[in-house]
């Protein structure tokens, strides 16, 4: 996670889903919905995948730990390619709305 300051005050940059810490909770910031299939982030927008979403890694799956990752989204617990999750920027810290 990068902290950078503005006026004195803390400011997280955004970072990949993929890169966040488990159980660490953060909005989503921006998803480069180009990055995956329109029947993908179709389906990921009707489980309420959108900017500005609480969102918190969970777990990510497989030996290496690229394959799966599961993520709470909202009050709902989602599985998602990691190619999907490379796709998402999230922030950390408050909430932006």
């Amino acid at each position: 996670m990068i902290i950078t300051r503005i006026n004195n005050a803390k400011v997280a940059c955004p970072v990949r889903l993929t890169s966040l810490d488990p159980h660490r909770p953060a909005y989503v910031d921006e998803i480069d919905w180009s990055a995956m299939s329109d029947a993908d982030g179709k389906r990921l927008r009707e489980l309420g995948l959108c900017e500005g979403a609480s969102i918190e890694l969970l777990h990510r799956a497989g030996f290496t730990r690229r394959g799966a990752h599961a993520c709470r989204v909202g009050r709902m617990i989602v599985a998602m390619r990691a190619t999907h999750a490379a796709a998402i920027s999230v922030r950390t810290g408050v909430d932006p709305a």
